[in-house]
């Protein structure tokens, strides 16, 4: 056993039970965040339970950590006249004595608001992942938004669109990174063949995506890029996977596409591998967020100094514009915006990754894995205290209000 585990009195979550809600079957920067959540918690001594689908990756990951599953079967029913259906959350919270609740998905959360509105000493959660499109600031919404004890948000440039769509007070909002790896080991070599006369763009495909018409944006800009030849150098596209490549239900048809755009020589099946390992070793890295509107794999690229090309939305051009040159971004779908980005960004190659050692350090303290536990570990603590120390003053406040009734 751990030190840690021998001496409870250390651990700031002992005898708590925390309650995430992974509605997902995808693989993410939103799964990859949940993952991150339930490990913080079970590392401050919690009992961990995780709501999601069975055979999914989320479940196969959160079981190795040694988080217990419940499994949700069916469709989710996010529309309000079938929350009835999800009556089961509220009877789990009960019988699993849950002190903090956490969700990822804004469908989600609305449902939870409800049941959870007469469990007064449990926190309430809500980590984002994009901005909201939608504006909850209507009257049957207000009761629920009330309940949401915290919004966290991985980006602080997001904060203007969550108060101006959820309404909720700047207290109830709180900027706490991705939690991305700030000491990166440095591999032998990369699982390719390499040679300087190559240029080296990295991107991740997390293979759990069965939809393929993206590919086609992605390989048509891959081809005319290797037709054009910047700087009279070929190209390299390492495909990143944290899976095996045979065990990716988007390998056939990868491989079959790579073969109809003749890139045999040009693309390179990396995985299993870590991903964050393999930036090191790339002169770009691509994003191809069809979700999120900023993976975590994008500041992952940034802090261990490679430039980015990410698909553009506020949050990402936000991001690279606070930073000076560190990166592009490009019009999602748009194949020949992607391949001019790239060329702008390997052309310039040198002041891309002068500045991104200027950035370094404050990408690290911002985005880093420490800065996001500190700062998770204090908002779990300081919620729940505030949810006790709101409950011991309606106590007291009836009471008084009590001894002033006649007998």
């Amino acid at each position: 056993m751990s030190t840690k585990q021998e001496n409870p009195s250390k651990l700031p979550f002992q005898g708590l039970n925390f309650f995430y809600m992974g509605l997902t079957k995808r693989g993410g920067t939103e799964e990859r965040m949940i993952i991150k959540d339930c490990r913080l918690a079970l590392k401050g001594g919690a009992k961990v339970y995780l709501y999601t689908y069975k055979n999914t990756r989320l479940r196969n990951k959160a079981r190795e950590l040694g988080v217990e599953c419940i499994y949700h079967k069916g469709k989710f029913a996010s529309k309000i006249f079938e929350w009835h259906k999800l009556r089961k959350l509220n009877r789990l919270i009960d019988q699993l004595n849950i002190n903090v609740v956490h969700c990822y998905d804004i469908k989600v959360l609305w449902p939870l608001c409800f049941y959870l509105r007469q469990k007064k000493l449990t926190p309430l959660i809500y980590t984002v992942s994009s901005e909201l499109k939608k504006y909850y600031k209507d009257f049957w919404y207000r009761p629920l938004s009330s309940r949401i004890d915290q919004v966290v948000l991985p980006v602080p440039d997001m904060v203007e669109n969550i108060w101006g769509h959820l309404g909720l007070p700047p207290r109830k909002i709180n900027f706490v990174g991705m939690g991305v790896k700030t000491r990166v080991l440095e591999i032998d070599r990369p699982p390719f063949r390499y040679t300087e006369d190559r240029w080296y763009i990295g991107t991740n495909l997390n293979g759990i995506e069965t939809n393929t018409k993206f590919l086609e944006t992605l390989f048509h800009s891959f081809r005319v890029m290797i037709e054009r030849k910047l700087e009279g150098k070929n190209y390299t596209f390492a495909l990143c996977n944290e899976k095996s490549w045979a065990d990716t239900k988007l390998t056939d048809e990868l491989r079959r596409q790579v073969k109809d755009w003749g890139l045999e020589d040009h693309v390179a099946f990396v995985g299993p591998c870590d991903v964050a390992e393999q930036q090191k070793w790339g002169d770009l890295w691509l994003g191809l967020r069809r979700r999120e509107d900023l993976e975590d794999y994008a500041i992952q690229s940034l802090i261990s100094g490679t430039p980015i090309v990410v698909p553009r939305s506020s949050t990402s051009m936000e991001l690279l514009s606070s930073h000076g040159q560190v990166g592009e971004t490009y019009k999602l779908g748009d194949s020949r915006e992607i391949r001019e980005k790239c060329e702008v960004v390997l052309r310039n190659l040198s002041t891309y990754k002068a500045n991104l050692h200027k950035a370094n350090q404050f990408l690290c303290e911002s985005y880093g894995h420490d800065f996001y536990e500190e700062v998770m570990t204090k908002s779990y603590s300081k919620l729940l205290g505030r949810r006790r120390r709101l409950q011991r003053l309606r106590a007291k406040r009836r009471k008084f209000l009590s001894l002033g009734k006649k007998p």
